[in-house]
């Protein structure tokens, strides 16, 4: 390990640190993709509090490696199916992604192909929602499918480019449905004003409002404050979105997708506020 690294830290790594650090990394598999980054997060703690809700956050993050993605996508598809009861004849699947923009919506229904019945077929499923909202025949189910639902702010505007795609195209639409792997508790309401019918896998809470415990939340929130005041401000035009963006304070994340903004960035804000860059546990471009 490099003393510019170790220097970071107040205190040197004692036998308590790194005994909790070892037990992380032998229970949260995907710690070890880049071993290094809990180490450089762990040396930005002055003091327990710190160490204390980053093991906390850590042990409580809702990562989606590939077995639970296939699971996940089976549940999907069970519900679609099974609860929905919709077919392959009417029903079309569209990721939520942009034609320009790849992201986690397309690894989720790439994996959902093959978990629906024989009777699908590849063109009941679209890689896109410009590809599908332009291609879709009338007198149809539609089912946006998305991997991570944080704000709703997202999905809420892929449903308004939706509707408004069928409304000058004069299609006919029987329903217009929403699946996702995982949302966030609080997007709960914003889902119920869209006035479709919507699945998820996961609901998660948020990481320090709603998981640690009354008494000890306002010791975890002024320590993730001073944590976040160890990492620059900005970068390439990015503004920080303190405790993850509109204060989200989510743990999610996708194997190897981009980790969604919603999430502290502790975990993938990539230079500290000296501009040194650091390594994370998590990637976002």
């Amino acid at each position: 390990m490099s003393n510019e690294v170790i220097n970071r830290a107040t205190d040197k790594i004692d036998v308590d640190d790194f005994t909790r650090l070892t037990r992380l990394h032998l229970e949260h598999t995907w710690l070890t993709y880049e071993p290094q980054a809990l180490f450089e997060l762990w040396c930005l703690s002055e003091n327990d509090e710190q160490k204390n809700i980053i093991e906390f956050l850590v042990k409580n993050f809702s990562y989606i490696d590939g077995r639970s993605l296939a699971d996940g996508c089976q549940l999907i598809a069970n519900h679609i199916q099974n609860n929905w009861n919709l077919d392959a004849t009417n029903t079309f699947l569209l990721a939520t992604c942009d034609d320009s923009k790849p992201d986690g919506s397309q690894t989720l229904i790439q994996n959902l192909k093959n978990k629906f019945s024989v009777y699908w077929k590849e063109s009941n499923f679209f890689n896109s929602i410009v590809s599908g909202a332009n291609e879709i025949p009338t007198d149809t189910n539609i089912i946006l499918v998305d991997d991570f639902i944080g704000t709703g702010d997202t999905i809420t505007r892929k449903l308004q480019y939706l509707n408004k795609k069928i409304a000058e195209r004069g299609l006919n639409v029987i329903s217009v449905k929403i699946v996702s792997l995982a949302s966030m508790n609080f997007s709960l309401d914003i889902l119920e004003g869209l006035g479709v019918e919507y699945y998820s896998v996961h609901w998660l809470k948020k990481g320090i409002s709603e998981l640690v415990s009354s008494d000890k939340r306002e010791v975890a929130t002024k320590s993730m404050e001073e944590l976040e005041k160890k990492l620059k401000k900005n970068y390439h035009g990015k503004q920080i979105p303190n405790f993850g963006y509109k204060r989200s304070e989510s743990l999610f994340a996708l194997e190897s997708n981009n980790i969604p903004n919603n999430v502290f960035p502790i975990f993938w804000w990539p230079f500290l506020k000296e501009g040194i860059s650091r390594k994370t546990m998590f990637r976002r471009v």
